[in-house]
């Protein structure tokens, strides 16, 4: 009789796990089939482990690998298992070559799903009210203010980066052969040794330069926006932007403003205040709520026109709600966990509001 290596009695468990996993996948077991899984996981402690593993891998390729040669794989291996199920009149070598094609079509699909996911970007979120600071591997740093996702992928030839929400502020490692570049919506902030700043809002995307020099560009063609054709290091840009300057640029139209800033209100969210300048309502509820589990809705449109000026604490959205209904012709009402604001056709005029909240 000639023996079994460790390593031979492992890659059959394997097997025999991916193909519990695709019997698991078509549906539920029949009695004699739960039977004889039962046994199997009695047979050997770490055969539960395995197929875990496999179910999991085959989960990952099913919910996130969505290319069409993965779907065919897992159709193909699902048909596989019917046909088996079916032909009881298969010859025993027909069937276990159709065992052995579906094992190997999972292994197949399970390497191609990990590749997949290798060649993803990196994913760093932070949660309401949280803020982090993240090394990446080229020695910068970024930091996430709260409710931010911030997807990463270095290569070789450059340093690419997705602000899908919130704000991130980055201090970038100098590299002029890798351009670093975060793109937010249909902008593309491009950068080689500096420090700035990029904030994802609804309708707009803001770029604060603390320090160096940033080219803004149209991610859709590449090109900078026709408002200011200058060229930052031979590259076009929006606007030539010096430090302690934001540009404002819409995420609908063309229009693009760079302003003057204050260093101190520009770097005050990353000691946890909100500083508002003139800032209509909708914008300066949709940054409240960044903090906030318990959310602010406007409930009148009247509302979102307002504008608003004022310092405030990050996530104490009662003394906000307190300041702006005390000088804005605006009340609160409190229902299922959100409060909405709405217009208060009382005694209050709808003027500009200047509001100071630091408790």
């Amino acid at each position: 009789m000639t023996a079994i290596s460790p390593d031979d009695r492992l890659e059959a468990a394997r097997e025999q796990a991916a193909l519990w996993c695709v019997r698991l996948a078509d549906g539920a077991l029949d009695p004699a089939q739960q039977a004889d899984l039962q046994a199997w996981f009695e047979a050997d402690a770490a055969h539960r482990g395995l197929l875990d593993d496999a179910v999991a891998a085959w989960r990952a390729v099913e919910e996130q690998a969505a290319s069409p040669g993965l779907i065919t794989l897992r159709r193909e291996a699902l048909e596989d298992l019917r046909r088996a199920q079916h032909g009881r009149w298969a010859r025993p070598g027909r069937r276990r070559a159709l065992w052995a094609g579906l094992a190997a079509g999972l292994v197949v699909a399970v390497g191609a799903g990990a590749a997949w996911r290798a060649s993803l970007p990196n994913v760093y979120r932070t949660t309401e009210g949280e803020r982090r600071i993240v090394e990446l591997a080229d020695g910068s740093r970024a930091s996430l203010d709260s409710a931010t996702v911030l997807k990463v992928k270095y290569s070789d030839g450059r340093r690419r980066l997705w602000l899908d929400s919130g704000r991130a502020k980055f201090s970038v490692a100098k590299d002029p052969l890798r351009p670093f570049s975060v793109a937010a919506g249909d902008k593309l902030v491009v950068a080689t040794g500096t420090v700035f700043s990029v904030e994802r809002l609804t309708g707009q995307m803001r770029v604060v330069l603390y320090e160096g020099h940033v080219a803004v560009l149209d991610d859709k063609t590449g090109r900078a926006d026709k408002a200011a054709p200058v060229q930052i290091d031979g590259a076009p840009a929006d606007r030539l932007l010096t430090p302690d300057h934001e540009l404002v640029t819409s995420t609908r139209t063309n229009a693009t403003v760079v302003s003057q800033l204050d260093p101190v209100r520009a770097k005050a969210w990353e000691n946890g205040q909100l500083v508002f300048q003139d800032e209509p309502m909708d914008l300066a509820v949709e940054r409240v709520n960044r903090y906030a589990r318990d959310k602010l809705r406007i409930g009148d449109p009247g509302v979102a026109k307002l504008r608003i000026s004022g310092v405030f604490t990050s996530g104490d959205t009662g003394a906000f709600i307190d300041g702006v209904t005390a000088v804005l012709p605006v009340h609160a009402v409190a229902a299922n966990g959100v409060t909405v604001l709405k217009i208060d056709h009382g005694q209050k005029n709808s003027t500009p509001a200047g509001v100071s909240s630091t408790s």
